[in-house]
């Protein structure tokens, strides 16, 4: 293995963003599967490359931190003890960087004088803007919404949904001003930690995501902003791996694997369940680091034998004198994706989830079956 380049003088800088899984109830089964997920393409102008698909989602915005939704949560009635079911304080395991407290004891953690410090506030808000934005839905709640014990998210369709789309669009800070005209809050406890995901840092301007999943009854009106999204689909796992598969929609490894960790659970309800448990518990990140192979490129991810060293610095490809099936048969702790980008990536994992999620679906003997 050769030694890794030294960092340039200007490291990579990851940005800071929130995707939304929204899970929808589908009575009829398609594969077996009672529920549907919601994937965008992303418009010509904004996809890395044609057809590339993703969940609604964006980079944090500093009105996304700012100390004015404090004030209107306040106004609104909610309490200080509701905002602190969302943060996670267990102390078992480090919080991913993104997710970190950004400040000092429980109060310091909710704001200063200038913004909301927790995380966990922020980026929920973060993911309900940004999916506004780009396809219309608004997941919110009125007073008599609010302190609901209901698991499931809550949605608000709009009249006049098209200029406040745009509004928003616009300019994000209107989208307190829509939720105050409005007399509605983000819900913020209808979404549910899932996973956090960086890009390598072979990536000089990548992002660190925080991805949350929302569990609704039924399926909300869609409005694609079309400047951002060509084209909606609400699918099954298996139909969506089997458009990447044939080349009709094309994945970023997050993606790809997200997708892929829903493979195995066909209950709507087993996963409504299973997320609500693990947003309590919190999640770790997966950051990868990349390795090129005699035939192609491996991303290694935490758990493997060769996640060696800090991901953050890992700022060249680690080149090994192997194949791919060699250089797999070199780890006995194994996680990691090979062919990544390509519609026949593969995921190979024998471990346990560091954090307790789901196993996502994994090849086995060379083969990787949906």
């Amino acid at each position: 293995m050769t030694e890794e380049k030294k960092k340039t003088a200007k490291g990579p800088v990851w940005r800071e963003s929130a995707s939304l899984i929204i899970c929808t109830k589908n009575p009829k089964k398609t594969d077996g599967y009672d529920y549907d997920l919601l994937l965008i393409k992303r418009s010509d102008k904004t996809a890395i490359v044609q057809n590339q698909g993703v969940f609604p989602g964006g980079i944090l915005d500093l009105s996304d931190e700012s100390v004015e939704w404090l004030k209107y949560f306040q106004e609104f009635g909610i309490s200080q003890e509701a905002l602190k079911q969302l943060v996670v304080v267990d102390g078992k395991t480090e919080r991913p960087k993104i997710l970190a407290a950004q400040g000092t004891g429980c109060y310091d953690r909710f704001f200063k004088n200038h913004k909301i410090w927790a995380r966990e506030i922020s980026l929920r808000i973060n993911a309900i803007r940004e999916t506004f934005e780009e396809v219309g839905i608004l997941v919110c709640r009125n007073k008599e919404q609010l302190y609901s014990p209901v698991t499931e998210g809550f949605c608000k369709e709009l009249r006049d949904i098209k200029e406040w789309q745009k509004a928003v669009h616009d300019n994000p800070l209107n989208f307190l001003k829509m939720c105050r005209e409005l007399r509605v809050v983000p819900d913020l406890w209808g979404l549910n930690e899932w996973t956090c995901w960086a890009s390598p840092a072979v990536i000089r301007k990548g992002f660190e995501t925080a991805f949350y999943i929302t569990f609704l009854n039924e399926k909300p009106s869609i409005l694609c902003e079309i400047s951002e999204v060509k084209e909606h689909l609400w699918l099954p796992p298996t139909t969506i791996l089997s458009m990447v598969r044939n080349g009709d929609l094309f994945f970023m490894p997050p993606q790809f694997y997200e997708i892929s960790r829903f493979m195995p659970y066909k209950s709507y309800d087993f996963l409504k369940n299973f997320a609500t448990e693990l947003s309590r518990r919190g999640v770790v990140i997966n950051h990868p680091i990349l390795y090129t192979c005699t035939d192609g490129a491996v991303s290694v991810l935490p758990g493997d034998e060769f996640h060696v060293g800090c991901p953050r610095v890992a700022t060249a490809h680690r080149t090994v004198d192997f194949t791919i099936d060699e250089f797999r048969s070199h780890s006995k702790r194994i996680h990691r994706m090979e062919d990544f980008g390509t519609p026949d990536a593969v995921i190979y994992m024998n471990i346990d989830p560091i954090d307790g999620h789901l196993k996502p679906l994994c090849a086995f003997g060379g083969k990787h079956k949906l």
